[in-house]
C-alpha cells in the first residue's frame, strides 16, 4: 500500500512539473531570418488587404470604363474589318449601315450642325468652294492687272491736273477781257449782295452768269474800286 501510494504521487508529480505554465506564452513565430521575412511577407499582406478594401469601389469603376473603351475599340475593329471584306459580320455589316443611316439624315445632320455651330456641304460643293478660293488668292498673288490699273489711275490725276491748271488760265485771262477781274460780289448794289442778284437773275430769266456780271458791271455798279 505505501509502495503503491508513493509510485502514485510520483506520477502526479511529473505530470504537474511537465504542464506548461500558463502564464509563459509560446513563441508565435520562428526564429532566424527565415521568420522575420515570413513576418514581414504576413504584414505587407495585411496593409495589401487593408487598401484593396478602401479602394474597392474605385477598382470597379476603373474596371468599369476600361472594359467599355476596349469593348468599344473591337467593336470599331470588327466594323473596319468587316468594311475591308475582311471578315464578314452581318450584324457589323447592319450596324454600319444603321449608323450611316442616322448620320445622313436631315434632322440629325441639322441638330449636329446647331450644336457645334458648323455647316455641312456636299463633298462638290466643297470642292467647288476651295477651288474658288484658290484662284481668288492666286489673282491676288499676281497684282499685275491691280499695278497697270494704279498706273492708269495716275496718268489721269496728272492729266486732270494739267486740265485744272490751264483751266484757270484761260478763265483768268477771259475774266481781264470782260473785266470780270472787277467783280466784288460781296458789296450791296441797292438791292441787296451783287452775288444774290446774280442768282435771282440766273434764276428767274436764265441769265448765264458772266452775262448778268457783265451787265451789271455796265452799270457801274459791283466794281472793286
Amino acid at each position: 500500500m505505501d509502495a503503491k501510494s508513493t509510485d502514485g504521487d510520483d506520477v502526479e508529480s511529473q505530470k504537474k512539473n511537465s504542464a506548461p505554465n500558463p502564464r509563459t506564452r509560446p513563441p508565435t513565430s520562428p526564429r532566424g531570418p527565415t521568420g522575420g521575412m515570413l513576418r514581414k511577407l504576413m504584414l505587407l499582406t495585411a496593409r495589401d488587404m487593408d487598401t484593396d478594401q478602401s479602394n474597392y469601389l474605385l477598382t470597379i469603376i476603373k474596371d468599369v470604363i476600361s472594359g467599355t473603351i476596349l469593348g468599344v475599340v473591337f467593336l470599331m475593329i470588327l466594323i473596319f474589318l468587316d468594311y475591308r471584306n475582311i471578315v464578314q459580320l452581318g450584324s457589323a455589316r447592319a450596324f454600319r449601315r444603321a449608323a450611316f443611316e442616322l448620320m445622313t439624315d436631315p434632322e440629325t445632320v441639322k441638330t449636329i450642325e446647331e450644336s457645334i455651330d458648323v455647316k455641312f456641304v456636299p463633298v462638290d460643293v466643297y470642292k467647288s468652294m476651295d477651288e474658288e478660293i484658290k484662284r481668288n488668292q492666286d489673282k491676288i498673288k499676281d497684282n499685275t492687272s491691280l499695278a497697270k490699273h494704279e498706273a492708269d489711275l495716275k496718268v489721269k490725276l496728272e492729266e486732270i491736273a494739267a486740265v485744272k491748271v490751264e483751266a484757270t488760265m484761260w478763265k483768268a485771262k477771259g475774266d481781264a477781257i470782260l473785266g470780270l477781274d472787277k467783280w466784288c460780289g460781296g458789296c450791296k448794289a441797292g438791292w441787296g449782295n451783287c452775288q444774290m442778284r446774280v442768282v435771282y437773275l440766273r434764276d428767274t430769266y436764265h441769265s448765264s452768269e458772266i452775262e448778268s456780271k457783265v451787265n451789271i458791271m455796265k452799270e457801274g455798279k459791283c466794281l472793286i474800286a
